[in-house]
């Protein structure tokens, strides 16, 4: 008999990550924690017990209440996957106690991040992993060479210095450039608070590179490490500083540094299927693409970035753009856990 509890020991918690092979950084202790202290969301987190106490599943839920995009119960937000942990009997009863509590919530939808029989969804995006060596020349052979390799080695003749860093006042001008390349875009930026409680509170499992020309910060990404993944989670770059080829260089450092720790793939992250630029930049890593399914109920939602080629949504990425930094800045901030 399957028990479903809402709490349960960290260290519990910790030996079923260890023990399942589907688990991430976003089952974690720590993503939860991250996430609570940083948004608004209402933790819904259910456990599966057997008769004996012992915990046998997970599956992570938070509440996300919004006006601009919806009430939902999301498994959960800012991962690009998370789904049931445990035996299928576990995975069954959690997933029965979720659908009862979404009946009770003022909820729009329910959300998992993976695929779910018996439920409907949809697969809108894609994500690209490669596969790491200790060996750093074999995982250099499988780059591209006409486009990847070249671009690596342009920066070091330029000059681009790359580090790893802890350092607030490194992460404030990561900060920076990504409000510059996210207004640019015409959507909203991670607010600060997401980025200083991400390093507060995940603390070994993330990490800053940042590339340097002549002391200046030209470009950085950070990166999310669990067992034996690493996640590129964000990245941002001086537009100005493009020709001097900054991503490549410090993408390839965190590459170089995953292989010599032990790390056996690097997950480039997701990527919708209408960015064809960023698809091809992926690909040309020597990655291997795995479609990412999410599941929903009682059906698919549309989203407001579902088409971006409406009207609205041109108007909106439009209106952003021309925001002046301040504003932008506090729209952001106001804005942002909306869209988890």
């Amino acid at each position: 008999m399957t028990v479903i509890v809402k709490n349960t020991k960290c260290e519990e918690w910790n030996k079923l990550l260890y023990n399942s092979n589907k688990t991430s950084i976003y089952h974690t202790p720590q993503w939860k924690k991250f996430l609570e202290k940083t948004f608004d969301y209402e933790p819904k987190y259910l456990f599966a017990e057997d008769e004996s106490g012992n915990l046998t599943g997970l599956l992570p839920l938070f509440y996300v209440k919004s006006k601009l995009t919806a009430n939902r119960l999301c498994s959960v937000p800012f991962s690009h996957f998370c789904g049931c942990l445990g035996s299928e009997d576990s995975r069954d009863a959690l997933l029965s106690e979720a659908l009862n509590m979404y009946s009770k919530l003022n909820a729009s939808y329910f959300e998992i991040r993976d695929s779910v029989e018996g439920l409907p969804h949809q697969n809108s995006f894609s994500t690209y992993i490669l596969g790491l060596s200790s060996d750093i020349a074999e995982t250099w052979n499988k780059l591209d060479k006409g486009s990847v390799r070249r671009a690596i080695t342009k920066s070091k003749k330029m000059k681009i210095e790359v580090n790893s860093s802890k350092d607030i006042d490194d992460l404030k001008d990561f900060y920076e450039l990504n409000c510059i390349n996210k207004r640019d875009s015409g959507v909203p930026c991670h607010p600060w608070k997401f980025l200083k409680n991400m390093f507060e509170f995940l603390d070994g499992n993330v990490s800053l590179y940042t590339a340097k020309y002549n002391d200046m910060i030209v470009a950085g990404g950070v990166f999310l490490y669990f067992s034996d993944t690493v996640i590129y989670g964000y990245g941002a770059s001086h537009p100005d500083y493009l020709n001097f080829y900054p991503n490549n260089a410090f993408i390839w450092k965190s590459i170089e540094d995953a292989c010599a720790n032990g790390y056996k793939y690097f997950d480039f992250g997701r990527v919708s299927y209408d960015n064809k630029g960023l698809i091809q930049f992926k690909k040309r890593w020597g990655t291997v693409e795995t479609k990412l399914y999410y599941s929903y109920y009682p059906q698919i939602p549309e989203t407001l970035s579902g088409n971006r080629e409406t009207l609205i949504y041109k108007l909106a990425t439009s209106t952003v753009q021309k925001m002046p930094s301040l504003i932008y800045k506090k729209f952001s901030d106001d804005v942002f856990e909306c869209f988890g």
